[in-house]
């Protein structure tokens, strides 16, 4: 996002954690992500919502007369607050309440003491999606919406949290350009952001014990000066050592990694 555009989701979240802290979190990620699935399916709608020429007054009336029989009066807020602000892209007006959806999920999940649980569960299948790719053609197709829910149903009812469902619907249904797998690491960020925690990323050769994984977020969070979720991933190519991913920052500490810079010096 441009700066322009990150500081209006800025706005939107601040207004949707006010609704989340009052309401049925539950109930405003639902309904929010189901707004969402509209603007994601009609062009015309979002563009006119994101449109920074019309009054916020007029686009405000619109959603209102589209989702005030269907939504709760906490959505609106949201939805209004949204479309009040200045996009720099009309794509990042459904991101802003697409953030606010996901991150209402997350406090219902978090109401629960189940976050946690919730944030794995999304970890593992969106890895789940990269490693099988029948199922992953099958939820990045255009077939349709009932087909793919009653898939993702089949794999997780009675196995997952009810808000996992409810984010593997969503990424399936309405990726917005995306493959699903990468709509449901966007999520993670989300769900992991609810807990003010980062996710870092770690590929190692070969699989770490608990003690070790233990020690290595420990370590981590200590660097950061903030707590870390892991997601760890084996990858006997890593030759040795430890590749950690935060956000946009790479730590490599791995043999490929120290023979691959040898070799640039050497090519230097």
């Amino acid at each position: 996002m441009l700066q322009s555009s990150r500081l209006s989701l800025q706005a939107v979240l601040e207004i949707a954690n006010s609704e989340i802290s009052g309401a049925d979190p539950r109930q405003i990620g639902e309904e929010t992500l189901a707004v969402v699935g509209v603007l994601a399916e009609n062009v015309a709608l979002r563009k006119t919502l994101a449109d920074s020429s019309e009054s916020a007054e007029k686009k405000q009336h619109l959603l209102r007369a589209l989702f005030s029989t269907r939504t709760a009066d906490a959505v609106l807020r949201i939805a209004d607050a949204a479309v009040g602000q200045r996009w720099a892209r009309t794509q990042d007006l459904v991101t802003s309440l697409e953030v606010a959806g996901v991150t209402a999920i997350a406090a219902a999940a978090q109401a629960t003491g189940q976050l946690g649980e919730v944030e794995e569960e999304i970890f593992r299948f969106a890895r789940l999606l990269e490693s099988n790719h029948d199922l992953s053609r099958a939820l990045d197709s255009q077939a349709q919406d009932e087909s793919k829910r009653a898939l993702v149903n089949d794999l997780l009812s009675g196995k997952a949290q009810p808000e996992t469902i409810t984010l593997v619907e969503q990424a399936s249904l309405h990726p917005r350009g995306l493959r699903v797998a990468t709509a449901l690491d966007q999520y993670s960020d989300i769900l992991a952001a609810r807990q003010q925690r980062s996710v870092a990323d770690v590929t190692v050769a070969k699989p770490l014990s608990e003690s070790q994984t233990n020690r290595l977020q420990a370590a981590l969070s200590a660097s950061y000066g903030r707590e870390l979720v892991l997601n760890v991933q084996v990858d006997p190519e890593v030759l040795g050592g430890v590749r950690v991913q935060v956000g946009d920052e790479m730590m490599n500490s791995t043999v490929a990694d120290r023979l691959a810079d040898v070799q640039r010096k050497l090519a230097g």
